[in-house]
């Protein structure tokens, strides 16, 4: 009975490992798409500041051409 048990317990053991290690790379990948998509919204408000910036501009110089 008790090999029993000890064999069962390794076996939860051994389960116990094998998800820790499924969890530990969806985890790490996970991590790595929070970066990525970090990354591209960095760069998307980058983008966006800069269309923003050359709209502006045109109205400008569009509003000065009316002007004249």
């Amino acid at each position: 009975m008790t090999e029993n048990l000890i064999k069962t317990l390794e076996s939860k053991v051994d389960d116990l490992v094998e998800l820790s290690t499924q969890l530990k790379a969806e985890n790490m990948s996970l991590k790595k798409r929070v970066a990525d998509l970090q990354h591209d919204k960095r760069n998307l408000a980058d983008r966006h500041r800069k269309a923003n910036e050359y709209i502006e501009r045109s109205i400008s110089r569009l509003q000065k051409l009316e002007g004249n």
